[in-house]
């Protein structure tokens, strides 16, 4: 049937389009390129066209791969931050790239640099050998009266933690008993590159938050992983976002618009015990983890002072020693000018050089630890009581003093006068979080920690 004349066209109906997640995760990444700042669900719908499911699926896709924020309102919205450079959680900062190139160059330079140490211990042992060997004979050729004497060097070996003689000294007088050195060689690579460091857990902090979400029913808030790592509330949240894709947690906002990263599945434990839920690390606080000064060689000043004058020799004696035996027995050795003075001299050099450059790097890193322990510090003090506080009182000294200054914004704080106008500082937020967090983990189930009843057993 034909449409009569002026009779209104028919319109299409624009057709719902159905997108698998990857695909919508494609479209809204897409939409989100270069545009920074934060959006609600809503602002991603318009800017990527892709209808409601499809949009909240996509946006937990790229929580979970990019790194993300996450906020709510007041009224309980979600509210999602990505960058504009759409950075991926996996993803190593040029930083950190270079500083692993750096360490491995700085371990392979270490590994090659006691091999030559090493080399260079037994070329000088070999030559004091030659030496008490050949004063033996001459000894033993002008007859002696002692037929334990060893030449009177068996003092030159204490270095390497040799001795003759049992426990008397080259005199026979009995030696009083001292504690057991490390090796020379053990000493001599701790004064260049500094004492072995004991064995580093690399995943201790991420166990330590794992024990401290189990041991709180679950839950967490950006505020807690302020005082467990000392971070300030915009990388805690980046943070509690990771946590939330790492193990299955998901976000729930409360009543006053506090983002709470519940865990549910981390609760969950074998033992009927309420104590098997905090095996593992203890967790520590940010004031808990106070950064020492470095130590520079651990060896004893005395050590430190024979292994700086032995190499201090090997530095000068290719200037005064070589010329002077050439200038005495009328020969030259221009062809061993490499082995005799340019590899000394280069070898010396960076034997100092590599324990000065260490020395300046801890004394230029000084300032930075002291004002992130001073930090520390404050954090305890603001958490012992984030309400209205004189300056005075909450930062006594002029280093915490400084301190607050620094962070107090990135900390959530604010400053307020009383009637009188006096100054107090408070933490509305710190508090805020803390309640909202209390209360989350107080109405948490304690069926959450059932794994179920078990149906198979191979042991059985």
């Amino acid at each position: 049937m034909s449409r009569g004349l002026g009779a209104q066209p028919i319109l299409e109906t624009i057709e719902k389009k159905a997108y698998t997640d990857q695909r919508a995760k494609t479209v809204l990444l897409s939409a989100l390129r270069g545009r920074g700042g934060q959006l609600t669900h809503a602002d991603a719908m318009a800017a990527s066209g892709l209808p409601s499911d499809e949009t909240r699926r996509a946006l937990g896709l790229l929580l979970k791969e990019y790194r993300s924020h996450l906020a709510a309102t007041e009224s309980g919205e979600l509210v999602y931050e990505f960058d504009a450079a759409l950075q991926r959680r996996d993803a190593v900062p040029l930083r950190e790239r270079l500083a692993r190139v750096g360490l491995a160059l700085w371990k392979g330079f270490s590994v090659v640099f006691k091999v030559a140490i090493m080399a260079t211990l037994v070329v000088y042992f070999t030559a004091f050998v030659a030496m008490l060997v050949a004063l033996v004979f001459a000894r033993s050729a002008g007859g002696s009266d002692r037929d334990d004497d060893d030449g009177g060097f068996s003092g030159l070996f204490w270095i390497w933690g040799w001795s003759f003689g049992g426990d008397g000294d080259p005199y026979g007088r009995r030696r009083r008993v001292r504690a057991r050195k490390p090796p020379l060689y053990k000493s001599v690579f701790s004064f260049v590159f500094g004492p072995p460091l004991p064995p580093v857990d690399p995943l201790r902090d991420e166990k330590e938050i794992l024990a401290f979400i189990r041991a709180h029913d679950g839950r967490i808030a950006a505020v807690d992983l302020v005082r467990l790592m000392g971070w300030d509330f915009a990388r805690a949240e980046e943070e509690a976002t990771r946590l939330m894709v790492d193990y299955d947690g998901e976000p729930e906002v409360t009543d006053d618009g506090v983002v709470v990263y519940v865990f549910k599945d981390l609760r969950k434990t074998a033992a009927s015990a309420a104590g098997a839920m905090t095996d593992g690390p203890t967790p520590r606080m940010a004031w808990e983890r106070i950064e020492p000064e470095p130590v520079l060689t651990g060896n004893t000043g005395e050590r430190n002072a024979v292994i700086g004058l032995f190499n201090a020799f090997n530095l000068t004696a290719p200037l005064w020693v070589v010329p002077a035996f050439e200038a005495k027995f009328q020969i030259s050795m221009a062809s061993w000018s490499f082995l005799l003075h340019d590899f000394p001299l280069a070898f010396s050099g960076v034997f100092f050089g590599v324990p000065l450059v260490r020395w300046l790097k801890a004394r230029l890193g000084r300032g930075r630890r002291a004002a992130a322990n001073h930090r520390r510090s404050l954090l305890r003090r603001i958490f012992q009581s984030p309400a209205l506080r004189p300056r005075e009182d909450l930062a006594p000294t002029r280093e915490l003093g400084a301190a607050l200054d620094r962070t107090l914004v990135a900390l959530g704080g604010d400053v307020d006068a009383d009637e009188n106008g006096n100054v107090r500082y408070h933490f509305p937020r710190i508090r805020q979080e803390q309640e909202a967090v209390a209360r989350a983990r107080a109405a948490a189930p304690r069926t959450e920690r059932d794994p179920g009843a078990l149906v198979f057993s191979s042991s059985d």
